[in-house]
């Protein structure tokens, strides 16, 4: 009995000290925080951005509407039944009765339309295929917003850092204003002037915080992820990257590779097929019927069928048809300007985005220069007042240089970036 109840403890211990190290690694998985790179941000955003969703399900809507075209090339074929009952009150042989049955099938084909059919299918074809170029510039426009919230996240990531290494020196200010002031060799307006500089420091390294944890939130919600946590973290750059291209590669790939600009060359080419189809309107259509059906008011029922073939031919339509001829030489006239406005847009853009991306790159090494020399100036200016020689705005001003100096570093990368993605934006790639 005592072995048993030996080998049941042991048992009981080895259990409870695996459930205790399960609880363990969970709660270490769940204090992990989830890394993101680029590559994965834009993998979930083609995923569940509803923007891109949208855009897919429109042009799924056209090809449906493509399919419904190309059914007039197909028979139609109908069927039907009835049934009726009538009664009839005869005035010297009493009420009478009938009943009545009939079912039909009927099948019709279009032979000849002198090209309306066709013409209708290719112009929606051609809608289709501008759809399929509506929804990748659909998908290069929230990539490009998602590149932007990705990078200000970095940023104010470094923006954060910076106001928290200021609290950092603020403090160590404060303990050296107080150690000084302690043996009396500086004044106490130096150590409520570094309690001030603290306090103000603080407040903005709560802002910062409260920034960056906004830019969190826009990053999941391009993501499509808006009801998820921002304890996440994102993969830092290593090095700056490089992006070279001349602008009159730019300039090409932009032309050819545009999504935006092939739909509008697709809409003017629908445009000019639809001049075509509203001559048609002045041709005659060809068809050919059938029918075979069943009628009479006792089984087996009668019956009957009927081949046969029309012509139809439009004589006068009260101008309608010339109007329509005018109506789509207009909009094929608009749709060639929006085309030609199009393409003068898109040469904007890609120059904008291009000398941005110049200005931008030419920003960071001065920024970087400031930076070095504003750390350099810091330094200094604690080592005078450490010593003596330097009074306590010197060390203030030095830190405000610094601050700002680094400031405008994490904002040259940060534009220089955001520039990189611009242009690739407008060239029509990722």
């Amino acid at each position: 009995m005592r072995t048993n109840f030996f080998k049941i403890s042991i048992a009981f211990i080895f259990v409870l000290f695996g459930l205790v190290r399960l609880c363990a690694q969970t709660a270490e998985k769940n204090s992990e925080q989830e890394t993101f790179t680029l590559d994965k941000c834009i993998e979930l955003t083609l995923k569940n951005n509803p923007r891109i969703a949208a855009a897919d399900s429109s042009t799924e809507a056209q090809r449906n509407r493509l399919s419904q075209t190309k059914a007039g090339y197909l028979p139609q074929v109908s069927g039907g039944a009835s049934y009726s009952h009538s009664n009839t009150e005869l005035k010297w042989s009493g009420n009478g009765s009938t009943n009545s049955y009939g079912s039909s099938l009927s099948a019709s084909q279009l032979i000849y339309d002198f090209g309306k059919t066709g013409l209708s299918a290719d112009i929606q074809k051609n809608s289709y295929q501008s759809s399929l170029q509506d929804s990748e510039s659909t998908r290069n426009s929230v990539i490009y917003e998602l590149k932007q919230a990705y990078v200000a996240v970095l940023a104010d990531i470094e923006q954060y850092e910076v106001f928290k290494q200021s609290v950092e020196q603020y403090q160590e200010q404060l303990k050296r204003a107080q150690a000084f002031y302690d043996v009396g060799t500086r004044p106490r307006i130096d150590v409520t002037t570094a309690q001030v500089n603290l306090n103000n420091a603080k407040l903005n390294l709560i802002k910062a915080e409260n920034t960056l944890k906004i830019a969190k939130q826009k990053l999941l919600n391009v993501m499509g992820l808006y009801d998820s946590a921002t304890d996440f973290e994102l993969e830092k750059q290593s090095e700056i990257p490089q992006f070279d291209i001349t602008l009159e590669e730019a300039l090409k790939q932009a032309v050819e590779n545009r999504p935006d600009l092939a739909s509008y060359k697709l809409k003017l080419e629908s445009a000019r097929q639809n001049v075509k189809l509203s001559s048609t309107g002045f041709a005659p259509e060809l068809n050919a019927s059938g029918s075979y059906s069943w009628k009479g008011s006792e089984f087996p029922l009668d019956d009957s069928w009927s081949l046969g073939a029309n012509v139809s031919l439009p004589i006068f339509s009260g101008f309608s048809t010339v109007n329509k001829i005018k109506e789509s030489k207009n909009s094929m006239n608009t749709a060639y300007y929006n085309l030609t406005e199009a393409h003068q847009n898109v040469l904007l853009d890609v120059r904008t985005c291009y000398f941005n991306l110049q200005e931008a790159a030419s920003r960071i090494p001065v920024a970087d220069v400031s930076r070095q020399q504003a750390e350099e100036n810091y330094k200094l200016a604690v080592g005078r007042y450490t010593v003596g020689v330097g009074n306590y705005i010197e060390v203030k001003d030095a830190e405000v240089s610094l601050s700002n100096a680094k400031l405008n570093y994490i904002s040259a990368v940060f534009d220089y970036n955001l520039a990189i993605a611009d242009l690739k934006r407008a060239i029509g790639t990722r």
